[in-house]
């Protein structure tokens, strides 16, 4: 009956996308730091005209203005190529630089006629912006690598509205229009960090761990070294090679499933250095444990556990439970305990956490300790006919554990009782995610009707502080045919919310 998702790949490090302007000014202080391009933009006067008018167009205004100064900029460009012979890295970098803020013009379709956008040469012609930049700049870099820093900033620029509107798509569109977007995006660039980001997160929705690994790896290892914790962007790269190398590794068998286990878990301890303290740390640390227990190094599972142990201060609520999770998944009931006793020290309010505590003290024979849980479960959650079921079965083991008839009696009669209460369920409420960070809590669930008529109500829950007093109430409404779902998010404010808890629905 144990829950445990927490090593599961989740695309919520979509939202790395944000941090690529903290990319782009890590380039700029390289540049002031002294890596400048030596390309000259001022000769012939076409070249100076047209980065002038690029200058202007930068700054923005009117969609229709913006548009005249860059197709002037190209019919500069394009006139008489012959001028620029003793400049034709300057040309390609202008031009470069005109066609990408030209293709943001067009959000629909980069590949336009040529004469629509200035072009003296083949008007009818159709031309893809991105394809045409990239060509561009490539010959800039081959000739002029000291300007690489640059076009990496221009690639950067025009790659990130495509990567906000892929984020967007990562969780909620099929694959076929995840790669459509994809396509444009590596036409600008194939090979920055970014880009590869994006091309895994496909990867890994295309079921292909293997090639994911592949893409964030490579991400990771070209982040600058003075790229620190506040990079969303590294931080995704790194988790997600150490997720999806443990992925790809547990369809191995024998020293080749080793090596890859042993590889994760170097990943996620290099991520756990680097983001000690990142909301994704309880997945990154359960993910180590699991990839070195899969490596058959449980000596170092054992280890870390004794660490979180030792010290249960230095850890998130959340990774106590999981941790706990992972020793009773290893089959090591008496450290699974301990761990979920120090998790309901910290909070005793995380319903997944409480759960699967429940289940390792039934496993343990704890039946004290499972009853207590398992009560506290149907106070949090009370439509969710599991809570009875939990409840039912820790009254069976007291019941068991005792001789005395009239206490095997009463323990037997509110087995009884957690029984009909599992039944009497009409509207079960599921949750399916819980997080807290800057004084707002998300929840995300499902209300179902179980039942074979129709049914109706109002979910009134409660955000929850340490002591259980409601920090913040929100209620849900529903009106359900048999058999139907409905799911609800639900945000709030307040600071201190830990955990939630509802009203019974009749």
């Amino acid at each position: 009956m144990i829950r445990w998702n927490t090593c599961m790949v989740h695309a919520f490090v979509a939202s790395a996308i944000v941090a690529s302007p903290l990319l782009a000014q890590k380039q700029d202080k390289a540049t002031a730091q002294g890596a400048t391009c030596s390309i000259k933009t001022d000769k012939p006067d076409e070249l100076k005209s047209a980065m002038n008018a690029v200058t202007i167009a930068q700054l923005g205004g009117r969609p229709e203005d913006v548009q005249k100064k860059l197709k002037g900029a190209v019919t500069s460009l394009t006139s008489n190529p012959g001028k620029f012979k003793d400049n034709q890295a300057g040309h390609d970098y202008v031009l470069g630089q005109t066609l990408l803020r030209f293709a943001a013009q067009f959000p629909d379709s980069a590949t336009v006629n040529k004469g629509s956008i200035g072009y003296v040469d083949g008007k009818d012609q159709r031309v893809d912006l991105f394809l045409a930049a990239d060509t561009l700049f490539t010959n800039v870099e081959k000739s002029n690598p000291d300007c690489a820093a640059d076009i990496a900033s221009f690639r950067s620029e025009a790659m990130r509205p495509l990567a906000i509107h892929l984020s967007a798509l990562i969780n909620t569109d099929s694959v076929p229009t995840q790669e459509a977007v994809l396509k444009r995006l590596v036409e600008i660039d194939s090979k920055s960090a970014l880009s590869l980001y994006f091309q895994g997160m496909v990867a890994q929705r295309k079921k292909d761990p293997a090639t994911a690994a592949d893409f964030f790896t490579r991400g990771a290892a070209l982040m600058p070294a003075e790229v620190g914790s506040d990079s969303n962007l590294k931080a995704a790269l790194e988790l997600g090679a150490a997720q999806m190398t443990r992925v790809a590794s547990s369809g191995k068998t024998g020293e080749e499933k080793k090596a890859g286990m042993l590889k994760a878990a170097d990943l996620y301890k290099k991520f756990l250095a680097d983001f000690p303290k990142s909301t994704s740390a309880p997945d990154a640390q359960a993910g180590l444990a699991a990839a070195l227990s899969a490596s058959g190094d449980a000596a170092s599972v054992s280890g870390l556990w004794d660490q979180m142990l030792a010290n249960p201060a230095g850890y998130s609520d959340a990774q106590l439970y999981d941790a706990g999770t992972q020793a009773f998944t290893m089959n090591q009931p008496a450290a699974a305990t301990k761990l979920m006793d120090a998790a309901r020290k910290k909070n005793d309010w995380l319903r997944p956490g409480l759960y699967n505590a429940a289940n390792v003290y039934w496993k343990g024979g704890d039946f004290d300790r499972m009853l207590e849980t398992s009560k506290k479960l149907t106070l949090i959650d009370p439509n969710n006919p599991d809570e009875y079921q939990l409840l039912a079965l820790a009254y069976q083991g007291k019941s068991k554990a005792t001789k005395d008839p009239k206490i095997v009696k009463a323990y037997n009669d509110s087995l009884n009782v957690a029984f009909a209460a599992s039944e009497k369920v009409k509207a079960k409420v599921t949750f399916e995610s819980f997080a807290t960070g800057s004084g707002k809590t998300a929840l995300k669930g499902a209300i179902e009707n179980i039942g074979t008529v129709p049914t109706k109500g109002t979910l009134k829950l409660q955000f929850v502080n340490l002591s259980g007093a409601p920090v913040a109430t929100q209620n849900v409404d529903f009106s359900l045919a048999p058999k139907e779902k409905m799911p609800f998010a639900l945000t709030a404010a307040g600071e201190g919310i830990i955990g939630y808890r509802y009203d019974p629905i009749p």
